[in-house]
């Protein structure tokens, strides 16, 4: 999609300002990559040949999401690509978009069995493939789906991870390109059961696989030091309610500017990715008790949550959330403090999961989770729910069903 139309779509659904700011931003960003790219032209043949030895002989993985590698948020295909990283004889291509956080040239690596590869020097590449055992393509962005031509695949997984409405940009022709692709993979992959519902009548083989969480990294972490900043701020306040991602269209944010106001002894601590404009809701009210931090490191979040009395998932409920598997959900799970959320389908399903309906339900539902026991039968049911829900067991399930042996 050209720069101009999406720039009429973005205006349509955030306004003149925001537009002209984030027209700005992303002529800077396309500026900042031309180096890159010349750097990428005389260098073809070295990118080429490191990624062939890197895959000669090996399973090969080659992720291609919506999303860059070093976003504040390390999301559904970041885990995916951790965790493939970790089956047998495996290397893992990742494919980024550079849509704004990454700016590098060709390639650099992650660790031994991880390389990040930029999305302009993939169609240099078609001949390295052949020297893998073999390969499999993970998609989740139609809007690179010519992407495919040039990479000689045995396997392909298509990933619907949101609803298409999520994005202002979503043409007709993207639209078709996703169904395209649930037709032609041979594995789709959803997030959430009404994904799953829309997918089945048109794909070949189709599997409901929910996110999940990192257990070994936010279970370890338990009892890790407050992040000092927050120690001061939240000090005097009974309950701490906390939570960490994308703040955006799909956050309460009446919900909690409700809440915060009918309990001034409670506060809120909101780590976040300001997806869109929206945060300024929260920030016109100036509440004293709704204290706002930028998106952290992904290494850094148990040190907030170290501060958190109850983890909150606060989402309105429509047709995008509908939709949604909230990563954090699990790793709320796996760091073992209660869990407070709006009625979202996927977090039904979970024991562990305290659903509130409106305000004055959020605060009493709040009022039961503080007064449980370290001893109570809900921790363990939320230590269960926790380990069931890896991104190891969420990839090895894909991978069966991808081969046949499920």
């Amino acid at each position: 999609m050209n720069l101009v139309k999406k720039a009429l779509l973005f205006c349509k659904k955030e306004g003149v300002i925001n537009t002209l700011t984030r027209s700005a931003q992303k002529c800077w960003e396309l500026a900042t990559h031309v180096p890159c790219s010349v750097w990428e032209r005389m260098n073809e043949k070295k990118y080429a040949d490191t990624l062939k030895d890197h895959i000669t002989g090996k399973q090969v993985y080659v992720l291609i999401p919506c999303i860059d590698w070093n976003i504040p948020i390390f999301q559904r295909p970041h885990q995916i690509a951790t965790s493939l990283t970790r089956l047998p004889n495996a290397h893992v291509l990742f494919v980024s978009d550079e849509y704004k956080y990454d700016n590098f040239a060709g390639t650099f690596p992650v660790n031994e069995h991880l390389d990040v590869v930029s999305h302009r020097i993939v169609p240099q590449l078609k001949e390295i493939f052949s020297a893998a055992e073999q390969v499999t393509v993970f998609m989740s962005w139609p809007r690179q789906a010519h992407l495919l031509e040039f990479i000689p695949y045995d396997k392909f997984v298509y990933e619907y991870i949101d609803d298409l409405s999520l994005f202002y940009y979503y043409t007709q022709q993207m639209t078709d390109t996703h169904y395209r692709l649930i037709r032609e993979a041979d594995l789709t992959v959803c997030t959430a059961r009404v994904l799953y519902e829309d997918a089945l009548p048109t794909a070949r083989k189709a599997l409901l696989s929910p996110n999940a969480g990192d257990y070994d990294f936010f279970h370890s972490s338990r009892g890790c030091a407050i992040e000092p900043t927050l120690t001061d701020k939240v000090k005097g306040y009974d309950c701490v309610l906390g939570y960490y991602g994308c703040l955006a269209s799909w956050f309460d944010y009446d919900l909690v500017i409700e809440v915060a106001k009918k309990m001034p002894n409670w506060c809120f601590v909101f780590v976040g990715y300001c997806f869109d404009g929206t945060i300024e809701r929260l920030k016109k009210e100036a509440l004293d008790n709704i204290i706002l931090y930028p998106a952290q490191p992904y290494r850094k979040l148990p040190a907030f949550v170290a501060g958190f009395d109850i983890q909150t998932i606060p989402f309105v409920i429509d047709t995008v959330t509908k939709a949604t598997s909230p990563v954090k959900l699990f790793e709320y799970m796996a760091s073992g403090k209660p869990i407070l959320t709006s009625a979202l389908p996927e977090c039904l399903q979970y024991q562990s999961v305290a659903v509130y309906h409106g305000a004055d339900d959020f605060i009493a539902k709040a009022q039961q989770l503080l007064q449980l026991d370290r001893d109570d039968a809900y921790f363990e049911i939320m230590e269960q729910e926790a380990c069931a829900n890896t991104w190891d067991s969420r990839v090895s399930e894909i991978i069966n069903h991808l081969n046949g042996a499920i």
